[in-house]
């Protein structure tokens, strides 16, 4: 298979990623977006279904799974992954097109996170079967709630998988190739004050809202080194204004290249409210009462770090030259697809689209980027077949 050879529908790529982004598909909705794809992808003749993933996170849908057997059986296969919820706001998405770069109208997100990823995918695969070009086995895995966890790509059954390497597509450059990702823990911290009529008594009372800020107060939180970063995400509590309020849960997060920085940062924020709780005891009517702290830690992946001679890496490295481009390695502070695939050895890195400012309502992509994508993603193909014969 040349690639020199294979003509891209670009005006196609671009119906697709609109249409795409325009089914509404927050994390467990993503059933509107699969059923797309099943009827998009069915002709081209590959295995298309969904696994148990609905059932297991609640969702409306599960990891949508696509298998094309390609002309060059004895090839290793290949997995290609990218995730189909996309952030809020998300509802309602109106793209637009300017000068070759696809926006939303401003107030949502576009969903080129990841929704070009998908669209690529969607058009390397028509090509090959329209092109009839020779490749080895491919297999795709469209995941679900990707951006609350990664919770799609941790129900993936990876003994079923014949891949021996994957690309998640869930990147910015094109030029880049990440290979290095961080541990994460995710925190739910809850704090139990005593309510009170603020107006009236507010001595009898106990604020888990005072408790909580003056726990965060003494965190180290931000970027805490070159590799750790730790933030507070929400914070939910109280029921009026002229009630002392009893109960503040607050979600967060720290993430790190060195897993003992995250386990001592992850001690650290816990031991902030610990250190603010006996300063609250009071003494009302005779009777001692306290506040009370619950902390749970989940670690939500696990580090990931790729190493040159691994075959995903040559393979996307090789394909990259071969484009014209210089490649360079990078090590992010986010967490993607790739750190669950590595940490279940199917050796994974990711590549770009060309999706910018993802996660904001300034969110956009250049059409020509999801085109060099594409040829990006059946160049690793190529490269692939002619390594193994």
């Amino acid at each position: 298979m040349s690639t020199k050879k294979a003509q891209l529908n670009t005006d196609r790529l671009v119906r697709t990623f609109l249409d795409l982004v325009q089914i509404d598909s927050p994390s467990k909705e993503e059933a509107g977006v699969a059923e797309y794809l099943t009827k998009v992808l069915k002709p081209l003749g590959v295995e298309i279904w969904q696994d148990e993933t609905a059932r297991r996170i609640s969702g409306n849908c599960g990891n949508l799974h696509v298998r094309m057997k390609g002309s060059l059986p004895n090839v290793p296969a290949i997995l290609f992954s990218a995730h189909l919820d996309t952030v809020m706001p998300g509802r309602g998405v109106k793209p637009r097109i300017e000068n070759g770069v696809i926006r939303s109208d401003g107030t949502t997100v576009l969903g080129a996170d990841d929704k070009s990823g998908v669209a690529v995918i969607v058009e390397m695969l028509r090509v090959i079967y329209e092109q009839k070009l020779a490749c080895g086995p491919i297999e795709v895995i469209f995941d679900v709630a990707e951006e609350i966890g990664l919770l799609g790509a941790r129900e993936i059954d990876f003994g079923s998988l014949k891949a021996k390497c994957a690309f998640v597509l869930d990147n910015e450059e094109l030029n880049t190739i990440v290979v290095r990702a961080p541990y994460a823990n995710r925190m739910t911290f809850e704090v139990g004050g005593v309510a009170a009529h603020a107006g009236m008594a507010p001595e009898r009372g106990i604020s888990a809202i005072e408790i909580a800020c003056k726990a965060i107060a003494a965190m180290r939180l931000g970027r805490l080194d070159p590799d750790s970063t730790a933030n507070i995400g929400t914070f939910e509590g109280g029921r009026a204004t002229n009630i002392v309020a009893d109960r503040v849960v607050i979600q967060a997060e720290t993430r790190s290249h060195n897993e003992l920085t995250l386990q001592n940062q992850t001690a650290h924020m816990q031991e902030c409210f610990r250190d603010v709780l006996p300063a609250f005891r009071r003494e009302v009517s005779g009777k001692v009462i306290q506040p009370k702290f619950e902390a749970t830690v989940i670690r939500e992946f696990d580090a990931m770090n790729i190493l040159p001679e691994t075959l995903p890496y040559q393979l996307a490295f090789a394909a990259g030259v071969e484009l014209g481009f210089k490649m360079e390695s990078q090590s992010i502070g986010g967490g993607t697809n790739a750190n669950i695939y590595n940490a279940n050895g199917l050796p994974a890195v990711v590549i770009g689209t060309g999706m910018t400012e993802e996660h904001t309502t300034s969110e956009h992509i250049a059409i020509s980027d999801m085109e060099m994508s594409c040829r990006f993603c059946l160049e690793i193909l190529h490269q692939n077949a002619r390594s193994a014969t």
